[in-house]
């Protein structure tokens, strides 16, 4: 068994039910949201390590040998959240944008615990690990979230703690 994995996957069902939980509607797009989020999060990671890839071609589908990235999960998973949107023609679906966003960084603080298990990012910013500092942000983060709940949080929010941690990630 893989710590990392199970992490991810609780991280992942947190996310889920608490999307559900805020707004019923997100159930029928959900699905295909994290489907996206997954093969985007997969893909960010091979054109960001394509010197490698490019010369290791049957590794590029093995995810269980690591490689996921969060800006290619929000990238993937935005993308289709909002081609959902215009398939179904639905013009006012802030309450389903909101129930997804909000409970991301909580999400995104449990799958850091993961790259901790896996010793991964363990430069010190301000005495904590990178990864432990970028989870305690996030849950900071969650808190605002959960307050106000305006996807223009997150994304303001989510950039400005990876601009300011991503001088000490390594």
């Amino acid at each position: 068994m893989h710590w990392y994995g199970l992490i991810v996957g609780v991280a992942t069902a947190v996310w889920w039910s608490m999307a559900e939980y805020l707004e019923p509607k997100t159930k029928k797009v959900i699905p295909w949201v994290l489907l996206a989020a997954l093969v985007g999060a997969r893909m960010y990671h091979v054109v960001d390590e394509w010197g490698y890839y490019a010369m290791n071609w049957g590794r590029i589908l093995q995810v269980w040998n690591g490689g996921l990235s969060i800006w290619g999960a929000i990238l993937g998973g935005g993308a289709v959240g909002i081609i959902w949107q215009q398939v179904n023609k639905l013009t006012n679906q802030r309450d389903v944008w909101s129930a997804m966003i909000t409970p991301l960084p909580l999400a995104q603080a449990i799958g850091r615990i993961a790259n901790g298990v896996n010793g991964e990012f363990t430069n010190l910013v301000m005495g904590v690990p990178w990864w432990g500092a970028e989870a305690i942000l996030d849950v900071l983060l969650f808190a605002v979230m959960w307050k106000w709940r305006r996807v223009e949080l997150y994304v303001i929010g989510y950039g400005l703690i990876r601009l300011v941690l991503h001088p000490y990630r390594l």
